[in-house]
């Protein structure tokens, strides 16, 4: 149960709610999942291997979280929640628990990509990056990233493809490549091996609900948000 306002928590630290509140983000793209909370100054988040029980971990997650900062959800001024690519169930429940948390308080919402939140960390080392997030099956979902015009962005569609498939594009590119996100041990092992292909340890490439939460606070100072009843998550299918 997801903790409410009437709690008795007791008060949040002196300067830990800001004049706008909270943001709730969730994150349940794939088996690995993650909550944060951010208030511009801030951060905390938790991230557990979820599996396939985000059905009945993410709200105790949520709940856990809150209580932890002793708040309640009257705190929250906004919800951000990963929109995919990943898992489909597992997709569903993160979307359908934001829009849920969202529409109940009538609170904006901002969905952001599942794979920006893997390649934002990397923005600034000056090579391009790809994003993975596991798909299933053997399969994997990438996207490119990188700066166009001086803005740091996606640079192409994402791609359900193999794990041979993405190798041979790391392979490729002239300028070498950051390869980020869901890698089994065994291949980011063997992508290490390509010559100018940078793999980080596990723990960096693992992806954070606290990125997802900076992204989506960015968001909203500029008033960008999304429709709650019409936001709804992106799933990429294999050829």
């Amino acid at each position: 149960m997801i903790v409410s306002s009437d709690t008795s928590l007791g008060s949040p630290p002196e300067g830990m709610v800001s004049e706008r509140g909270w943001l709730l983000a969730i994150d349940s793209s794939t088996e690995q999942a993650g909550v944060a909370l951010f208030n511009g100054e801030t951060l905390a988040e938790i991230s557990w291997a979820a599996g396939r029980s985000q059905t009945t971990s993410l709200l105790s997650e949520i709940d856990h979280l809150l209580r932890l900062h002793r708040i309640g959800l009257s705190d929250v001024g906004v919800i951000a929640v990963a929109t995919g690519p990943g898992a489909f169930s597992a997709l569903r429940v993160g979307v359908a628990t934001a829009k849920g948390l969202a529409l109940a308080r009538n609170l904006p919402m901002i969905g952001v990509p599942t794979l920006d939140s893997s390649a934002a960390p990397f923005s600034r080392h000056g090579k391009p990056v790809v994003a993975v997030v596991a798909a299933g099956r053997g399969r994997l979902v990438w996207g490119a990233y990188g700066e166009v015009g001086n803005v740091w962005r996606q640079t192409g569609k994402p791609t359900n493809g193999t794990p041979a498939e993405l190798r041979a594009i790391c392979a490729a590119e002239p300028d070498g490549v950051i390869l980020t996100g869901e890698l089994s041990p065994a291949f980011a092992a063997e992508l290490s091996c390509v010559p100018k292909v940078l793999v980080p340890p596990r723990s960096h490439r693992m992806r954070r609900p606290g990125v997802l939460a900076e992204l989506a606070w960015a968001r909203w100072l500029d008033g960008d948000t999304d429709d709650p009843a019409t936001l709804e998550p992106v799933y990429l299918h294999g050829r």
